[in-house]
């Protein structure tokens, strides 16, 4: 791949990824231990909802300053800004003694959810240059998942053997390990484009984000879907796992996940730069739809437990790869992360509905595999539509 890109793009790239794999791997971490640290310090199930709700909440909205912003002051400043956010975060909740203080400090790490995110994201697909956004972009989204692999065991490893302060502490140094990398990506790859004066940042910019709305309506709509699974999976496939099978560690699900991810991130993000975004997008979606209709009859045919992992991680980090680089080309150069901003409010929403909706639902019907079930024939049904439908084509 890096032979076919000029030395300078292949040397950003590389440090973008090694910046990524720090940041990435402190948002999984969070993720995965704050509502543990919650109900350690006395909260409540519904101030951990709350804190998940809130967080990815002001990252939906504060996206909406940093998208532009970073198309005007440039990449490389916004997400310099996000990762200081994380680390001065780390630092603060050395000193937290109260559930309401950490929820709080939630806030603040969505500031760099809200501006590190995009800026990496439309930084890799500058690398790629014309012909290989696909590609770039599904190679930063493997270290995604590769950081989704490593980072909660092993920040659960040492919550379990040398508690809390020491685990704020190796945060902070992810924060700060991820920061330093990007003093040294190009201006020309993260800086602000030449022809773009920093005080044009007007309202006309900022409502880019409904322009690209009205412009990519299939982008948003499958990116939206495509998350909607992965806030079930993630709230509800363990306590599934639990209740209805054997499997001793219901956790390994998202292990295979998270390798279906990187073999996803790399396979359809390839394709997609060859074949086309549409179709390799409604086969990531069908594979998606196809692992969870595996998924939900785990408790009839144990062996499915691995396919349904691969099949579904494969497809859901395939398709976010696709449709990020196909957001890419929707947009202009200096348009690239407000419109990458768009995209990562509707996987943001997508997630927090799905969890909701698939809750509602489940104590609705009480049957949790034939709504697994239905779903992924949902899913692989709205793959074939979406396919054939000529008038999204582009």
């Amino acid at each position: 791949m890096c032979s076919e890109q000029p030395a300078r793009e292949c040397r950003d790239f590389l440090i973008l990824l090694i910046s990524a794999f720090f940041i990435y791997t402190y948002n999984n971490i969070f993720m995965v231990v704050t509502p543990v640290l919650l109900v350690r310090m006395g909260g409540t199930d519904m101030i951990v909802g709350l804190q998940s709700t809130l967080f990815l909440a002001a990252a939906v909205i504060l996206r909406f300053f940093f998208g532009p912003l970073a198309d005007v002051r440039g990449r490389r400043f916004v997400m310099l800004l996000g990762s200081a956010s994380f680390l001065l975060a780390s630092v603060m909740l050395c000193h937290a003694g109260t559930v309401w203080q950490v929820v709080l400090l939630r806030l603040l790490q969505a500031v760099g959810l809200a501006s590190y995110f995009p800026a990496a994201s439309a930084t890799a697909a500058t690398c790629g240059g014309s012909g290989q956004k696909g590609q770039y972009i599904g190679i930063l989204r493997m270290v995604a998942s590769l950081s989704l692999m490593v980072g909660p065991v092993g920040a659960l490893y040492i919550i379990q053997n040398y508690r809390y302060p020491l685990f704020f502490q190796g945060t902070a140094w992810l924060a700060l390990l991820g920061m330093l990398p990007i003093f040294l990506i190009s201006l020309k790859k993260a800086g602000p484009p030449q022809e773009t004066n920093p005080r044009e940042m007007n309202l006309r910019q900022r409502l880019n984000l409904w322009i690209f709305l009205q412009k990519c309506p299939l982008i948003i709509s499958n990116t939206f879907a495509a998350a909607l699974i992965y806030g079930i999976l993630i709230s509800f496939a363990v306590l599934f796992l639990k209740d209805e099978t054997k499997i001793s560690n219901p956790g390994y699900f998202f292990t295979l996940f998270s390798l279906g991810g990187i073999l996803g991130n790399l396979g359809f993000g390839w394709l997609s730069d060859r074949w086309g975004r549409l179709p390799i997008n409604s086969w990531s979606f069908l594979l998606l739809g196809g692992g969870i209709i595996l998924f939900s009859i785990i408790p009839q045919v144990p062996l499915c437990f691995y396919p349904a992992g691969l099949f579904s991680g494969a497809g859901y980090f395939g398709s976010i790869a696709v449709l990020m680089a196909w957001m890419t080309e929707k947009a202009e150069l200096n348009e690239r992360t407000t419109a990458l901003s768009l995209q990562q409010n509707a996987l943001d929403m997508g997630i927090a509905a799905g969890s909701g909706m698939f809750g509602m639902l489940l104590a609705a019907v009480g049957n949790a595999a034939w709504l697994y079930g239905t779903l992924g024939m949902v899913w692989v049904g709205y793959a074939f539509i979406v396919s054939r439908y000529s008038g999204f084509r582009g």
